[in-house]
Parts: C-alpha cells; sequence; structure tokens
C-alpha cells in the first residue's frame, strides 16, 4: 500500500480525489478476444488459431482505457501475443498512456497444450513484439486460463525466467471448478517450482496472486478478485470485502477481461456450460460494478505497487 490514505471499512468512503497519491492495489487486464477465452478442444493446436476480431479490440480497448483515464488510475495488461501481433496500435496506446504491458502467452491455450521447446520460441518472439510496441521489456506473464498447477508447471517457471521475466501473476490462492491452488500464499512471494504452493526465501521469478478473502493462511479463500466474481457476488458483499482486504494493510490484485464488461456477445452454438457460465451469467452488472470499483478505489501497475518486492528478485547470470 503506497499513498496517503486507505479506504476505510465503514463510515465515510474517500473518494479518492482528495488523496490522489493513493493507491490501494493493482488493476489487471487480459487483453483478448472474448471468444478466445472459451474452452479450447482438447486437440486445439497453437499453430492453428482463429483469427482475432480486431474490431472488438479496439472498441472494449479504447472503453476501458477511458474509464481508466477518467477514474486516474493505470493498469497492468496482460496482451495475448496474437492480439499484439493483430491491433499493434492499440498495445502502443495502452503504453502511451501510462499502463504496464505484460505477456498473457502467444496463444490462448494453457501452456501445457504447447510443445515445451515451441511455447518457448514463441515466448522469445512475443517479449520482443511486447518490447518494440511498449518502449519497455515487460516484467510479468499470466497463463491464459489461469492454468498453472501445483506440481505441473516447474517447466513453465523456469521458461520464463530464461525469457527475462520477473514475475508470474497466474495463481489464485482458491479452489474453483476449473482453475486454482488453494492453499498458495496470498501475498506476492517466490514459489518453489517444484510445488507452486510452498514458497522459498528467494528467487528469480516473484509470484502476484489475485485477491482472494479473507486473506488468512492455511485456508482457501473465496475468489473475489477477478470479472466473472465482481457480477456474480451482491455488490455489496464485495465491495466491502474488497474495502477490508485494504484495511488489513493487503493492496488488491484485481483482474478483469473485456468480456466481463460486454453484455452484448456473438451468439455461439455449442458453447459449454462453463462458456455459457463464464460469458452470460449476470453479463449486464460487469460495467457498472467495474465503474463503481474505479470510483471508490484507485490503481496502480503490478510494477508500480510492488516495486519493492520486484527489487529483491533474484537476478539469473
Amino acid at each position: 500500500m503506497v499513498g496517503c490514505g486507505m479506504v476505510a471499512v465503514s463510515g465515510d468512503q474517500d473518494d479518492g480525489r482528495s488523496c490522489p497519491d493513493r493507491v490501494d492495489g493493482a488493476l489487471t487486464v487480459d487483453l483478448e478476444d472474448w471468444k478466445c477465452a472459451l474452452d479450447p478442444a482438447p486437440d486445439a493446436n497453437y499453430s492453428e488459431r482463429p483469427e482475432v476480431d480486431e474490431d472488438y479490440l479496439k472498441r472494449t480497448a479504447k472503453s476501458l482505457l477511458e474509464a481508466l483515464d477518467a477514474a486516474g488510475s493505470r493498469a497492468t495488461f496482460f496482451v495475448l501475443g496474437e492480439v499484439a501481433a493483430a491491433v499493434p496500435e492499440v498495445v502502443k496506446d495502452i503504453a502511451r498512456r501510462g499502463h504496464e504491458i505484460a505477456s498473457h502467452s502467444p496463444v490462448h491455450l494453457p501452456p501445457r497444450m504447447v510443445p515445451r521447446n515451441e511455447f518457448k520460441r514463441l515466448m522469445i518472439e512475443d517479449m520482443s513484439l511486447l518490447e518494440e510496441l511498449s518502449g519497455k521489456n515487460p516484467l510479468g506473464f499470466r497463463a491464459p486460463y489461469f492454468s498453472v498447477s501445483r506440481k505441473g508447471e516447474s517447466w513453465l517457471m523456469k521458461t520464463l525466467v530464461e525469457v527475462g521475466l520477473k514475475y508470474d501473476s497466474s495463481v489464485v490462492p482458491t479452489r474453483t471448478p476449473y482453475w486454482g491452488i488453494p492453499f498458495a500464499p496470498k501475498s506476492p512471494y517466490f514459489p518453489r517450482h517444484d510445488d507452486l504452493s510452498k514458497s522459498s526465501s528467494s528467487g528469480p521469478l516473484l509470484e502476484i496472486p489475485v485477491t482472494v478473502w479473507p486473506h488468512l493462511e492455511h485456508i482457501p479463500g473465496l475468489p473475489v478478485g477477478g470479472g466473472f466474481y465482481m457480477r456474480a457476488w451482491p455488490s455489496f458483499f464485495l465491495l466491502s470485502v474488497l474495502r477490508r482486504t485494504i484495511s488489513s494493510g493487503y493492496p488488491l490484485v484485481l483482474y478483469i477481461h473485456p468480456g466481463n464488461l460486454d453484455s452484448e456477445k456473438d451468439f455461439i452454438a455449442k458453447r459449454t456450460l462453463r462458456d455459457r457460465i463464464s460469458q452470460n451469467v449476470v453479463a449486464k452488472k460487469g460495467a457498472p460494478i467495474f465503474r463503481t470499483i474505479l470510483k471508490e478505489f484507485r490503481f496502480g501497475t503490478i510494477a508500480e505497487v510492488f516495486s519493492n518486492e520486484l527489487s529483491t528478485v533474484r537476478q539469473v547470470k
């Protein structure tokens, strides 16, 4: 937590205008075409990905950037490689406005679905493109679908270090039907590569977990930090939990997808139950609750909010 104060748990709420330097946590955006996030077929091929909808990306990115500008907040944009290649001008605009550019993987598939040698090659290309567009070396990574497990991603973490990244933000310390590592630490930590739920005293890669509640050790938290859950939880409960997290001294780490804020989506036949739930349940609530969160809380990038922690990342020679 940095700045001149925190959001109160009760009583008069600080709208942030009286404290322009206040930062309540990091907001992250997984920049992707909403159709990219639909469940992949078991035999999906990384080299035969569908084209992204450029008009959709331009429209939703413009709306997000205008909302962030109006709120005086910055965010970390985890940019999908195939999105950066399709709409490079969007990525340049995001960086120009002072937001952080990080990697959301070259393609929107769980990394384990890409051959390891190909994944590393694609990541090197992705890092080069993101650096060219943003003018800065990317520092962070988030796996599509938060698709990391306790003991299955040692190779992935090593690859991220090898391509020059300093942090990962793919761990959600809870359990849902689709993702999560329920007993992982709830604050930034150095993950053991053999078990991502365990921390080391130091390391070459910092894990920045997404906010869950309550912030207690040894019990899984409720998922409250993501776009679907912003829509699904009652607003009074969600806002109360976020306030209490901040008042306890823990910066927020929230994430959204453009699709979480867009209630008008194309009809696609034969979608899975997960897709129908994640994309359509209380879809009309997404944009209003996001505006409420931006009005009450002020956000910075991961690189800004966790600069002290990132400064302790061990350099790899």
